[in-house]
C-alpha cells in the first residue's frame, strides 16, 4: 500500500514539473495518488507563483527602459537615411536613360561610317579585279595565239601564267567571273595538251599492228595565224622538236603518265615477246632499223647470251633516241621490272642443277657482269641487282640443287614402291669350332636387337635357360638360320693372303690384316660375337690360330625407295668432295660445297616425313618401311665413312659431314614403323581372343564355339601374318617378330586360364585342346637348312631341326607347362614342382591357385598344396 503524501508535496512537485521540468526522485511522490481534493492547493500555488513571475518581469522592464529608448532613436534615423537613398537611386536611373540615347546616336553614325567606306574599298576592288581580267584575258589571248601557231613552249608559259594569275587565287570561287576564266582556262589547256600529245605520238609511233615502234628526233607541222585558223588555212611549217614536247609536257606534269605509257607499250611490244619462250622453244628477233625498233621472225636461239645481247640493243636504242631526261625517266620506270624478269625467268632457269654444267654457268655469270657493265656505262640502273646476283651465284645454285633434290625425293614417292629387291646382310666372324655362336644372344646376334618391343624383353633370358635343356644340339639348327658358310683352311689361307686396300672387305667389316703373325687384332678381340661368347662362358677367346672363320648371311627384301635415295646422297656428297678440292677453288659454285653437307639431313628429313603415308598404300608397308630404313641407315654409315678416309678431302669438309645423328632419326623411323605394325598385329589378335571371353564356359554351347572361333580366328591371323612377313623379313627378324605376337597370344592365354577360379574336368581338357592347337604354331620356329640335296626319310627324320621356339617366344616354356598342369594329376603337378622345373616359370602362388581351380577341396589337395609352399620357403 503507497505512503500517503501531503497535498503541499504534491503541489511542490508539480511546480517544479512545470518551472524546471523536473521530474519527481522520490518514489512515493511518483506512486502516489491525486485525490481530487487537493486540486484546489495546487491552483493556489500555481496562482502564487505566476504572481512572482510578473512581479519579476516588470522589474527587469524598469531596468532596461534607457536602452530601449536608445534603439527608438536610432531606428527613426535609419528610417530618414533610406528614404534619402531611394531619392538617389532615381537620378541615378535618370541620368543612365539619358547616356544610352546618346550612345544610340553614336552608334548609328559609326555604322553610317563604316558602310560608305565599304563602299569606297568594294568599289576599288572591282576596278583591282576588272584590271585582273582584263590582264589575265590578255595572256590566254596571246597563249591561243601561240598555240595556233604551234610554239608550244611559249603557249604552256603563258597558260601556267593564267593558272597562276591574280584574278583566279585571289577570287571566290563561287563569283561568275571566276567560273568563266577558269572554263576558258580549261578549254585552252585541252587544245594545247591535244596539240602536244599529238606531236608526242607523231614522234614516238607505236605501231602494235607491225610490232614496231620509231622515235623521231623531230617533226614538221603545218601552222596558222588567228584568222587562217579561224577559217582553217595553211600559212606555213613549224619544226617541233623531241625536247621541246618533253619540256611543254614537264611543265604540264604530264611527263611521267606518256613515260609510263610508253615503258609499258615498250614492253608489251618487244621486251615481253622476246623473254617468252614458246612452246616450240623459239623466241622473236629483234631488230633495230635507224629510228625503229620492231620484233619479227623467229629464231630458235634461247640461250642467256642472245636475251642479254637483244636486251641491251634495246637499251641503246631507247638511250640515243630519246633526249636525255625522258631516257632517265624511262630507265627509272622500266629497269626495275626488266631486271626482275631477267633474273626470276632466264638466269633462274639457267641455272644448273648438277655440277657438269657449272662451266657453262661460268660463262653466263661473265656474260651477266659484261652485260651490268654496259648498261652501267650508259647510266641505266640495275647492275647493281645484277652483280648481287653473280655474288650470290653459289647460293644460287646450292638452292637449286635443294630445290632438285627434295623434288627427285617427291617424285620417287609418287612412283611407288617400285620393284621389291633381295638384299643380303653378311657378317664374317672367327669363332672356336666349339663355341656356340648364339650362346645368350637367342640367335639374333645383335640383329634386331634395338626394337622397341616391350613384349620382347625376356626372350634373352628364355634363350640361357633354353640353352642349357636343349642341349648342343641345336648347334647346327641355330646356325643355319643365318645361313652359315663354313670357311674351309684354304678360304682362310686366301682371306690372309689379301692386303688391305680402302675397299677391302676385310677391312670394311673390321678385320685386320695381322693373322700372318698370330696375333689376333683389336678389332678382332672387341668383335660382338667373341665379346659374348666370352661373357657368356666366363673364358677368354683363344689364339686365332685355332680359331675359324664363318660368315653370317640374311636375305630380306626392300624396295626400290632407299637405293635411289642413297644414289641421290652418293651423287651429292661426290659434288662435295670436288667441289672441296684445292682444284676447284676457282669454281664459282666451290662455296656452296658446305652447303652441301647439307642437303642429306634434308632429303632424309623429308623421306621420314613423307615415308608413312606412302608405305602405308602396301599392306606390308611398315615392314618394308623398317628393312629400307635399316638397310639405307647402315649404306649411310658406310658412305660417310668411306668419305672420311677419302684421300684429297680436306678436313674441313670431312667435319661438316655429320649425318650421324639423321642415320640415328631414320632408325629410329624404321623401328618406329615396325614397333607399330606389331602393336598393331597385337591388338587384333587380343580382340580375337577376347571373343573366348576368359575361356569362361568353354564347354557350354553357345560359349564353345566362341572359344573355338576364337582359337581358331587367333592362329589363322598368326599364320596369315607369318605368311605375309616371310617374303619381306629377314630370317632372324621373322622368329623373332613373330614370336613377339606368339608372345602376345600365350600370355593372355596363360593370364585368363590362371584367372579362371573353377576349373572342370571338361573345361581342363578344353583348354588343354585349346593349348596344344596354338602349340602348333611352333611350325614357325623351324629354323632353314642352307644345304639342299637328296636324303632318305630316315636320315631326314634324324636331321630334322628342332623348333627355336622358345628362343623367341617369351614364356613359351610356361605356356608348355600350363598344359602339362590342365592333364596333370596332383602327384604329377607336385612332381613338377619339386623335381622338374615347373618353379622356374611359376611362382608358387600361380601353381596354388592353378590347384585350387582344378581339383576340389581334399585332404590331397591340402597336402599337395603345403608341400608347394614349404618348398616355395626353402628356396
Amino acid at each position: 500500500m503507497p505512503s500517503r503524501i501531503s497535498d503541499d508535496q504534491l503541489g511542490q512537485a508539480v511546480l517544479q514539473s512545470v518551472q524546471d521540468g523536473r521530474f519527481p526522485e522520490e518514489e512515493a511522490v511518483i506512486t502516489a495518488k491525486l485525490q481530487t481534493a487537493a486540486f484546489a492547493g495546487l491552483s493556489e500555488l500555481l496562482e502564487v507563483a505566476q504572481d512572482e513571475v510578473k512581479v519579476g518581469v516588470r522589474e527587469r522592464s524598469r531596468e532596461s527602459a534607457p536602452d530601449i529608448d536608445g534603439w527608438l532613436v536610432q531606428a527613426k534615423q535609419l528610417r530618414k537615411d533610406i528614404e534619402s537613398t531611394r531619392l538617389s537611386s532615381k537620378e541615378i536611373v535618370q541620368q543612365a536613360g539619358e547616356e544610352d540615347e546618346i550612345r544610340r546616336n553614336l552608334d548609328d553614325a559609326g555604322n553610317k561610317a563604316k558602310l560608305l567606306k565599304n563602299e569606297v574599298l568594294f568599289t576599288d576592288a572591282i576596278r583591282t579585279a576588272l584590271e585582273q581580267l582584263r590582264d589575265s584575258s590578255s595572256v590566254l589571248d596571246a597563249a591561243q595565239k601561240a598555240g595556233a601557231s604551234d610554239s608550244l613552249e611559249e603557249a604552256v608559259e603563258l597558260l601556267v601564267k593564267a593558272q597562276k594569275s591574280p584574278s583566279l587565287l585571289q577570287g571566290s570561287n563561287n563569283a561568275r567571273y571566276t567560273g568563266i576564266l577558269r572554263e576558258r582556262i580549261s578549254d585552252l589547256r585541252s587544245a594545247i595538251v591535244e596539240s602536244i600529245l599529238e606531236c608526242w605520238n607523231e614522234l614516238i609511233c607505236v605501231d602494235t599492228v607491225n610490232e614496231s615502234v620509231t622515235i623521231k628526233h623531230e617533226i614538221h607541222r603545218k601552222s596558222f595565224n588567228l584568222v587562217a585558223f579561224a577559217l582553217l588555212m595553211f600559212v606555213g611549217s613549224t619544226t617541233i622538236t623531241m625536247d621541246t614536247v618533253s619540256s611543254a609536257l614537264t611543265s604540264l606534269g604530264l611527263l611521267r603518265g606518256r613515260v609510263d605509257a610508253l615503258c609499258q607499250s615498250f614492253n608489251d611490244i618487244v621486251l615481253t615477246p622476246r623473254l617468252r619462250v614458246r612452246s616450240n622453244d623459239t623466241v622473236p628477233k629483234i631488230t633495230v632499223a635507224g629510228p625503229s625498233i620492231h620484233v619479227s621472225g623467229r629464231i630458235t636461239d634461247v640461250s642467256v647470251e642472245s636475251v642479254l645481247d637483244d636486251l641491251f640493243d634495246s637499251i641503246r636504242f631507247l638511250d640515243s633516241s630519246l633526249p636525255e631526261p625522258i631516257a632517265r625517266l624511262v630507265s627509272e620506270v622500266m629497269m626495275p621490272g626488266l631486271i626482275s624478269t631477267l633474273i626470276s625467268v632466264w638466269l633462274a632457269s639457267s641455272v644448273p642443277a648438277t655440277l657438269e654444267d657449272v662451266p657453262d654457268f661460268q660463262s653466263i655469270l661473265a656474260q651477266v657482269q659484261s652485260f651490268g657493265d654496259s648498261i652501267e656505262s650508259r647510266h641505266w640502273p640495275g647492275k647493281q641487282d645484277l652483280i648481287e646476283w653473280v655474288h650470290s651465284a653459289p647460293k644460287v645454285w646450292l638452292n637449286k640443287r635443294r630445290e632438285s633434290s627434295l623434288d627427285t625425293v617427291r617424285r620417287t614417292f609418287a612412283n611407288g614402291l617400285g620393284e621389291l629387291r633381295t638384299v643380303e646382310r653378311v657378317e664374317t666372324q672367327r669363332i672356336t669350332r666349339k663355341e656356340d655362336i648364339f650362346m645368350g644372344s637367342g640367335g639374333d646376334d645383335g640383329w634386331n636387337q634395338d626394337w622397341s618391343d616391350d613384349e620382347d624383353e625376356e626372350p634373352a633370358e628364355q634363350a640361357s635357360r633354353s640353352s642349357n635343356t636343349m642341349g648342343r644340339n641345336n648347334e647346327e639348327e641355330d646356325v643355319s638360320a643365318w645361313e652359315i658358310d663354313d670357311e674351309s683352311s684354304g678360304q682362310q689361307d686366301r682371306i690372309e693372303g689379301t692386303h688391305s686396300t680402302p675397299d677391302d672387305d676385310n677391312d670394311a667389316w673390321g678385320w685386320g690384316d695381322d693373322y700372318e703373325t698370330g696375333e689376333p687384332s683389336k678389332s678382332t678381340q672387341v668383335s660382338p660375337v667373341r665379346e659374348k661368347i666370352w661373357q657368356s662362358t666366363g673364358k677368354p677367346p683363344v689364339n686365332p690360330r685355332f680359331e675359324r672363320e664363318i660368315t653370317l648371311k640374311e636375305t630380306y627384301t626392300i624396295t626400290d625407295l632407299p637405293q635411289k635415295i642413297l644414289e641421290l646422297i652418293s651423287q651429292i656428297l661426290s659434288d662435295a668432295k670436288i667441289l672441296s678440292l684445292p682444284d676447284s677453288a676457282s669454281s664459282p659454285v666451290a662455296p656452296a660445297a658446305a652447303g652441301l653437307f647439307v642437303l642429306p639431313a634434308s632429303i632424309l628429313s623429308i623421306y621420314r616425313a613423307s615415308a608413312s603415308h606412302y608405305y602405308s598404300r602396301d599392306l606390308n608397308g611398315n615392314m618394308y618401311l623398317y628393312n629400307d630404313s635399316i638397310w639405307l641407315a647402315e649404306q649411310l654409315n658406310t658412305l660417310a665413312t668411306d668419305y672420311d678416309l677419302a684421300t684429297g678431302t680436306s678436313p674441313k669438309a670431312s667435319r661438316q659431314l655429320d649425318i650421324a645423328r639423321d642415320i640415328s632419326a631414320l632408325e629410329l623411323c624404321g623401328k618406329r614403323a615396325y614397333g607399330k605394325e606389331m602393336e598393331s598385329q597385337r591388338t587384333i589378335l587380343r580382340d580375337l581372343l577376347d571373343g573366348a571371353q576368359g575361356f569362361a564356359n568353354c564347354t557350354t554351347y553357345p560359349f564353345a564355339q566362341e572359344c573355338d572361333l576364337a582359337i581358331d580366328s587367333t592362329i589363322d591371323r598368326l599364320r596369315e601374318v607369318n605368311r605375309r612377313w616371310e617374303g619381306v623379313l629377314s630370317h632372324s627378324a621373322l622368329l623373332q617378330s613373330t614370336g613377339s605376337l606368339l608372345s602376345t597370344v600365350i600370355n593372355k592365354v596363360i593370364v585368363d586360364v590362371e584367372d579362371m577360379g573353377d576349373i572342370s574336368e571338361p573345361e581342363s581338357k578344353r583348354l588343354t585342346s585349346f593349348c596344344n592347337r596354338v602349340a602348333a604354331l611352333e611350325d614357325l620356329f623351324i629354323p632353314r637348312t642352307s644345304e639342299a640335296g637328296t636324303t632318305t626319310a630316315a636320315e631326314e627324320a634324324s636331321e630334322r631341326p628342332l623348333p627355336l621356339t622358345a628362343i623367341y617366344t617369351s614364356k613359351w616354356l610356361k605356356f608348355q607347362y600350363l598344359t602339362n598342369i590342365l592333364e596333370s594329376s596332383l602327384v604329377d603337378i607336385k612332381y613338377l614342382w619339386t623335381e622338374g622345373e615347373l618353379s622356374l616359370e611359376f611362382s608358387a602362388a600361380e601353381v596354388v591357385d592353378l590347384i585350387e581351380a582344378l581339383f576340389a577341396d581334399s585332404e590331397h589337395r591340402r597336402k599337395a598344396i603345403g608341400e608347394v609352399r614349404r618348398r616355395s620357403v626353402n628356396w
